[in-house]
């Protein structure tokens, strides 16, 4: 990803127990000019203090950890310092984690067999404010194919009430296929600029700051099911 080389590099803590990946992971994100590391930690206490202690763009961090895990350090990272974004990171391709991570304020969750470059890419993109997830996990959240952890889960799944309207249920159910702004308006026969004002309700409705974000809240809440033909 392009980032004007006059702005100031993109401040960066990394967060891993394992200190061979904490290495890398370092190396990693070092390499680009565009960012600069300024500690890293083997827990996530150890990060919260570093951002308590200075200002933060980016934490790379495990999911795992012993003395404080990951999520639970970006839901207090992402309290104490509202414009930090975390990127969790995980060896677990595990659905309850993305979810779990994405509720507690995560901006991006990523699989460990992430390369390099990826690694890097995703740093500029949630520092500019967009959510990241790896493409296993993101394609069977767009296609709602539940993975091995969440199986049982579903079944007893509460559903939770929420004030929507039927023009704003087709445009989730269609969020929730991966289409775009333009996709959902041709579909629906509206201009852009309505499905925009729409998609805007529904984020402010669900509670949530991002597309993504609305899918796995209106999975969670039971607003949108799949049919036999696998759409939602």
């Amino acid at each position: 990803m392009y980032r004007d080389p006059s702005l100031p590099p993109i401040s960066v803590v990394v967060v891993d127990d394992d200190p061979i990946v904490r290495s890398a992971l370092v190396s990693y994100v070092a390499a680009a000019p565009t960012i600069a590391v300024l500690d890293s930690c083997d827990n996530g206490a150890e990060a919260l203090a570093v951002v308590e202690s200075q200002s933060v763009d980016v934490v790379v961090m495990d999911v795992r950890m012993p003395v404080m895990d990951g999520i639970t350090a970006t839901r207090r990272i992402t309290n104490a310092s509202p414009h930090t974004k975390v990127l969790l990171l995980t060896s677990f391709d595990e659905d309850s984690y993305m979810i779990e991570a994405l509720r507690a304020g995560a901006s991006g969750f990523l699989l460990k067999d992430t390369s390099p470059t990826a690694l890097v890419d995703a740093v500029h993109t949630v520092h500019e404010g967009t959510t990241v997830v790896s493409p296993k996990p993101m394609g069977r959240l767009v296609r709602h194919e539940p993975g091995p952890d969440e199986q049982q889960r579903r079944a007893a799944r509460p559903k939770t009430e929420v004030d929507l309207s039927a023009r704003e249920l087709q445009i989730l159910s269609l969020l929730c296929q991966a289409h775009s702004n333009a996709e959902i308006a041709a579909e629906l026969y509206l201009s852009e600029s309505t499905v925009k004002t729409h998609v805007s309700t529904l984020m402010s409705k669900l509670m949530v700051n991002s597309r993504l974000k609305a899918v796995v809240r209106a999975y969670e809440w039971g607003l949108v099911y799949r049919d036999g033909d696998g759409n939602a």
